[in-house]
């Protein structure tokens, strides 16, 4: 993965030693969203993410349940254009999965359009999801899988790249997700965008729609991520 990075030019990275980047927007309640030190990594920074059930969400954006970060427009992502993004996320050992609602963990956001997520990366049961939605019919996702098993990743760095170009005809589209250097998920020639939009950009955190309405096996919810680049070529 090092020498495919070496073939990008950077648009963005941040290692949260700083702090939060001053052009991260923050869609949490106060305390939900923190920079810590690295759990297991002596020296390093994180970014802690957690969320509780009893939490008051009206005031965050449409109400639903969320602590996330929106990265900011310098690397928003345009359809045609081939862009590389890494992260890494760390489930502590005491988190509990969730077998009855997904949580979103990583997302390529519409722009302005409504609806699921271009690209997500999601945690059902102890299961990963991808998926990702795109052309005339947004309401389906039009390519994904599961992928096994998270919970054997408690408690140490998982390591993620995406490689993205974006197109809503699907003709020159292209979605391929690594884990820690092994490739995962690949989809080619699949509608990857909404019609038109040119200004899709990239969340991290926690969303779950469903957790104010629907049965749930969790009432808390914490994760940390790490280092973050997103480079295009």
């Amino acid at each position: 993965m090092t020498a495919v990075a070496s073939t990008y030019d950077s648009l963005f990275a941040t290692t949260w030693s700083g702090g939060i980047d001053a052009g991260i927007g923050v869609q949490a309640n106060p305390g939900d969203i923190a920079v810590v030190d690295d759990p297991v990594i002596a020296g390093r920074k994180a970014v802690r993410v957690q969320m509780s059930r009893t939490e008051d969400f009206s005031k965050i954006a449409n109400g639903v349940p969320r602590a996330e970060l929106i990265f900011p427009k310098a690397v928003s992502f345009s359809q045609g254009a081939d862009y590389l993004l890494r992260w890494s996320t760390f489930i502590p050992a005491g988190f509990t999965f969730d077998s009855k609602q997904a949580v979103i963990i990583t997302q390529v956001h519409q722009g302005e359009w409504t609806g699921g997520p271009t690209i997500a990366l999601s945690l059902l049961g102890n299961q990963y999801a991808i998926s990702e939605r795109g052309g005339a019919n947004t309401a389906t996702v039009s390519a994904g899988k599961w992928l096994c098993c998270a919970d054997a990743d408690k408690g140490k760095w998982v390591n993620w790249a995406l490689r993205y170009v974006a197109d809503d005809s699907g003709q020159h589209a292209s979605t391929q997700l690594w884990k820690d250097g092994r490739s995962v998920f690949a989809s080619q020639g699949v509608p990857n965008a909404y019609p038109g939009v040119q200004d899709a950009y990239l969340k991290m955190g926690l969303y779950k729609a469903g957790w104010n309405s629907s049965p749930s096996d969790v009432s808390e919810m914490t994760l940390f991520f790490g280092p973050v680049s997103v480079s295009k070529k």
